[in-house]
């Protein structure tokens, strides 16, 4: 999408520079607008995958003049300790998933589950500290996977390898993943 927005600004640059008079045409004030909303949310959606949230919003207000959008802001409160409890993961993944979503990324949600949800339905997470915590107690956990990288409330804002989040994982029965169109609610 982005290359046919490059190009079609390029048409309209060269295709038409040549109009006489001082005013601008309006095709030429257009492909400048599509140009500088790409590099808005290719450059705030490089800063978010970097894990800085905060200069991520900082750069929105200061680029477009405007109160950063919800959804950016919503990614910001996803990685607060209050987040990091069993069970709020599905509002957390769905955060991130749509900040990514709304710059452009190409987002999954990927659903962890025990086999013995009822019997044996507490996942734990190692955090960096060596500590572990429970990441649920059903059996269920959802999180963000996006460019070979984990994000959920534990990883922190910068996320993590998807291969370091696996490993940090442990349960009493064999965790599965899987991809999933959308965060199921779990009682």
């Amino acid at each position: 999408m982005n290359f046919l927005r490059g190009c079609l600004a390029m048409f309209l640059l060269v295709g038409l520079s040549g109009t006489e008079g001082a005013a601008a045409p309006v095709a030429e004030v257009v492909a400048t607008q599509v140009v500088a909303a790409d590099s808005l949310r290719t450059h705030t959606f490089s800063l978010l995958a970097r894990g800085q949230v905060t200069e991520a919003i900082d750069y929105w207000v200061l680029t477009t003049g405007k109160e950063a959008p919800a959804w950016l802001l919503a990614m910001r409160t996803s990685f607060d300790a209050g987040k990091q409890v069993a069970g709020a993961c599905q509002g957390v993944a769905q955060n991130i998933y749509t900040a990514f979503t709304q710059l452009g990324g190409r987002p999954e949600f990927v659903q962890l589950t025990t086999r013995s949800q009822k019997e044996a339905g507490y996942i734990m997470f190692k955090l960096t500290n060596g500590k572990d915590v429970n990441i649920s107690h059903t059996g269920y956990h959802v999180l963000v996977r996006m460019q070979g990288r984990a994000y959920d409330a534990y990883t922190g804002a910068a996320g993590m390898p998807w291969a370091e989040y696996m490993s940090r994982l442990g349960a009493r029965t064999e965790i599965t993943e899987k991809v999933v169109e959308t965060v199921a609610r779990v009682p």
